[in-house]
């Protein structure tokens, strides 16, 4: 009797071990799926931002120049550090991937539609380069660019402190947090900053021109590792890693975000005052082209 007590305790203790297991992983999962959902949806409304931003920058720079060659100049010193960093991010990758490269430049440049080439790295597309390392080099970019926010976050602004304040959600630690932030060494500058690389690190067009291939890929591997079993043991191991990384890149994006809306509301401004002082205005057309 006592024997068969005894292992009664053990597996009941078994059972509330493997669910608070069980429960830990579904808090995991849970989170990466929420991460994931949210970096997708700031990833699309950096996009709509950042054709916004520059348009009305090309805009603005047309108002004060007057003519378009003139005005392309200065609209590409505003956004200079954030398109040196997307190029140079360009051609990292392709070395390192062990891919050969050509001219770098990020001179601008007035392409025939209208819009403007800020920049570009050439890199020789041979039968070996396949979709993955192809987009690897294209989206190198976003992961330097990400990169960059969250060092400039962490290691001057003190985002971590301004993160817990927002989750308290107590009015008095939020404003101390933000006096903080305001009160950091040259904090225009590193705020210029976190705006040019914010409106450079996203893939272009042509960045993106190898995802589809590349998305294809991943999505055979991942037919064939589900016919294999091994789906939920992969799941289970890259869970946790999945959400830290979502968790990182939601973070860098929503302080993008924060900082566009910020200088969204500065040039709508600056726009509409140089156009009513000179007492014309800029008229965009179908292709938002100034």
């Amino acid at each position: 009797m006592f024997y068969g007590k005894k292992m009664g305790t053990r597996f009941r203790e078994y059972d509330r071990h493997e669910m608070v297991h069980f429960g830990t992983a579904r808090e995991i999962m849970s989170s990466t799926i929420i991460s994931f959902f949210w970096v997708a949806f700031a990833l699309i409304i950096l996009l709509l931002m950042q054709r916004w931003i520059h348009t009305h920058l090309h805009g603005i720079s047309l108002l004060l120049m007057g003519k378009p060659e003139r005005a392309v100049i200065l609209y590409a010193i505003v956004l200079l550090p954030g398109v040196f960093l997307h190029e140079l991010s360009h051609w990292l990758a392709a070395t390192f991937l062990g891919v050969r490269t050509g001219g770098f430049s990020i001179i601008p440049k007035m392409q025939p539609d209208g819009t403007v080439q800020l920049g570009y790295v050439e890199y020789f597309k041979g039968r070996t380069l396949g979709p993955i390392r192809e987009s690897l080099i294209g989206g190198a970019p976003l992961i330097m660019g990400t990169a960059v926010i969250l060092l400039i976050g962490f290691r001057v602004f003190s985002v971590t402190q301004l993160t817990a304040a927002f989750q308290s959600g107590e009015l008095e630690a939020l404003i101390a947090a933000l006096t903080q932030v305001y009160q950091t060494p040259d904090f225009l500058l590193w705020l210029y900053l976190l705006f040019a690389i914010a409106n450079g690190m996203m893939p272009s067009r042509s960045d993106r021109r190898a995802w589809p291939a590349f998305l294809l890929t991943m999505l055979v591997a991942g037919l064939v590792l589900s016919l294999l079993g091994w789906t939920g043991v992969i799941i289970d191991n890259l869970a946790g890693p999945a959400a830290t990384v979502f968790g990182y890149l939601g973070l860098a994006l929503s302080m993008a975000i924060g900082v566009n809306l910020l200088f969204m509301a500065l040039i709508a401004g600056i726009e509409g005052l140089v156009g009513r002082a000179k007492g014309v205005s800029v008229v965009y057309g179908q292709s938002d082209s100034a």
